[in-house]
């Protein structure tokens, strides 16, 4: 008797302290509800009152004075039972619905106060403020206007009495309501401890905690009655349960980790197509920051054509589709259905693919363009000289020149492509050391004034002494060489081509300067691509291969260099490469 006894005396106490704190926790809330509730009523209200004078302000266009402004206020105060103020744009008052208008000239200037400097900043402010006019707090909210005459401000106000008085009067109502409920709580607890017995209560709390996720605990069975039966049913529910969860969890965890792993882009859409799952590669893939699970596909993901992939007709048997995203990127994509409804959406990102696909395509165009012209060149004078000419002692040396000129073409070009290959496999080895850039280009700058002296032109090193590099110095005499050798190649007669230098931070920038025709804008970001011409058939015509200034961009950032060109006034080119400080 005495043991039933306590467990009632502490189901009573737990049920007296639960109803106690729910019931202050709820009447603290429910104040704090209202309180907001009032006060954004009330915001919405003023805020109102405030367009409907703004409105009214701009219809009538009066002019900028307290005479003209403050009749309206009180007005308009009059209408709307709150109290309006008006403002010029510089914050002076020209009309108070609160005081007299001999007194309004010598209110002080209201910029200062929040609301009006957000509505002189042409945004709608709201501030609660003590106001020592009406000696209560006020809640004020201001708008701009614009006339005619000028720019100003309406301030709207009303003070927050009547929030003060409700919550007061649900406070003593929610009181009132606790003090019955609190009797009544207390005779039903009273009532329900003498029927509950512990096995119920361990079920019950046992039941909670697997319903919040706090965890499975199993019962003590001290009977053999119904409620001992009921506590071993229930032990048994909670060992499947348990085993259930676990193995939920692992298969869980296991697609995540699958999921996330994926170089694809795994996207899954419920029947209404909204977005139930989703791994990294897929939002990275199509630049989606925010987590997206539960959002609408439509809302968050704007690509149509994937939009069009999962709610096309032929959707539920699956499809293939490919589209562009923003940045020259293609993706790949494959909708199938799910058994429970919805589909699963696989991308893949395919760009690098495509780009190797058009790069094999131009490359192929390209050589076998490159390649045609010396070939065919050296079989019709093969030919020729077949024929007997390689008997006449006139036109037999000009075929063979031919041959011997086509011949070189030919090997250079290969020779330039397996320079290209090497480069391309990263298998050109540098050997970095500390290089003297200017020596380099006297080098280079020596080697090329024959060529030089047969056009006119005037071959200039200005580097600096003691350009000192971080790089290979076989491959900056390359680079040099093919700038240098262009510059000279398509400059016009009693030109001059420079070769300067300037220091950057870390580095240097080393130009080679020309006064020649020049590159036009549209040709500047494709000069350095492989058989790349801005005027194809003058560059067959002195030689150029087409694959020098794609070598130079190579080398130049395989020394981890940048290389461009620049147009020169009034005329000419600036061709330029970086390198790193020794």
């Amino acid at each position: 008797m005495t043991l039933e006894l306590g467990v009632r005396g502490k189901l009573f106490a737990v049920s007296l302290l639960l109803i106690t704190v729910v019931g202050l926790g709820s009447g603290l809330y429910l104040q704090q509800v209202l309180r907001g509730w009032l006060e954004a009523r009330i915001e919405a209200e003023l805020l109102r009152d405030a367009q409907i004078a703004r409105a009214l302000l701009e219809v009538a266009d009066p002019e900028f004075t307290v005479n003209a402004m403050d009749p309206l206020a009180k007005r308009l105060a009059d209408s709307s039972g709150a109290s309006i103020s008006v403002m010029s744009g510089r914050g002076e008052v020209l009309g108070n619905s609160l005081v007299k208008r001999w007194s309004v000239g010598n209110s002080e200037n209201q910029s200062a106060y929040s609301e009006v400097k957000r509505a002189l900043a042409h945004e709608n402010g709201v501030s609660r403020r003590y106001s020592t006019t009406v000696g209560a707090e006020m809640l004020n909210v201001a708008v701009p206007f614009d006339t005619s005459r000028g720019a100003g401000v309406v301030r709207v106000a009303m003070p927050l009495s009547e929030v003060d008085e409700a919550v007061a009067r649900l406070r003593l109502l929610l009181g009132v309501a606790g003090l019955v409920g609190l009797g009544l709580s207390i005779f039903m607890s009273g009532l329900a401890s003498q029927l509950a017995t512990r096995a119920m209560r361990g079920l019950v709390d046992s039941a909670r905690q697997i319903a919040s996720g706090e965890g499975i605990r199993r019962l003590h069975v001290p009977s053999t009655d119904e409620l001992g039966r009921l506590a071993g049913t229930f032990n048994e529910v909670v060992g499947e349960l348990d085993q259930t969860v676990r193995v939920l969890a692992d298969e869980r965890d296991h697609l995540e980790t699958i999921l996330d792993s994926m170089s694809e882009g795994v996207l899954a859409l419920d029947t209404s197509h909204h977005i139930t799952r989703v791994n990294r590669a897929a939002l990275e893939l199509l630049a989606v920051k925010e987590p997206v699970s539960g959002a609408p596909l439509l809302e968050t993901i704007r690509v149509p054509e994937l939009i069009e992939l999962v709610t096309s007709e032929s959707a539920p048997r699956g499809q293939t589709a490919e589209f562009a995203l923003p940045g020259a990127r293609f993706v790949q994509a494959h909708s199938a259905p799910l058994r429970t409804g919805g589909c699963v959406v696989v991308m893949r990102d395919v760009t690098r693919t495509r780009q190797l696909e058009a790069t094999r395509r131009d490359f192929v165009a390209n050589v076998s363009h490159e390649l045609r012209t010396p070939v065919s060149v050296i079989r019709a004078n093969a030919e020729t000289l077949s024929d007997g000419a390689i008997n006449d002692p006139e036109s037999a040396p000009v075929f063979l020149a031919a041959l011997s000129r086509n011949a070189d073409r030919l090997a250079h070009i290969l020779s330039d492509l397996l320079g290209l290959a090497s480069m391309e496999a990263g298998e050109y080895e540098l050997k970095k050391e500390t290089v003297d850039v200017q020596a380099i280009g006297a080098r280079v700058i020596s080697s090329l004034t024959s060529a030089a002296d047969a056009k006119e032109l005037t071959l200039k090193n200005e580097l600096a002494a003691g350009t000192m590099a971080w790089a290979d110095a076989h491959a900056v005499e390359q680079v040099l060489t093919n700038l240098l050798e262009n510059a000279v190649r398509y400059s016009d007669k009693g030109g001059a081509v420079s070769l300067r230098g300037l220091e950057r931070a870390g580095g240097f920038r080393i130009e080679v300067v020309d006064d020649g025709p020049g590159v036009s804008a549209p040709h500047r970001e494709r000069v350095f691509e492989r058989f790349y011409r801005v005027d194809p058939g003058r560059s067959r015509e002195m030689g150029g291969t087409g694959l020098g200034l794609s070598i130079v961009k190579h080398l130049v950032e395989a020394m981890k260099g940048r290389v461009g060109v620049d147009p020169r006034e009034p005329r000419g080119s600036v061709f330029w490469f970086t390198l790193p400080r020794a």
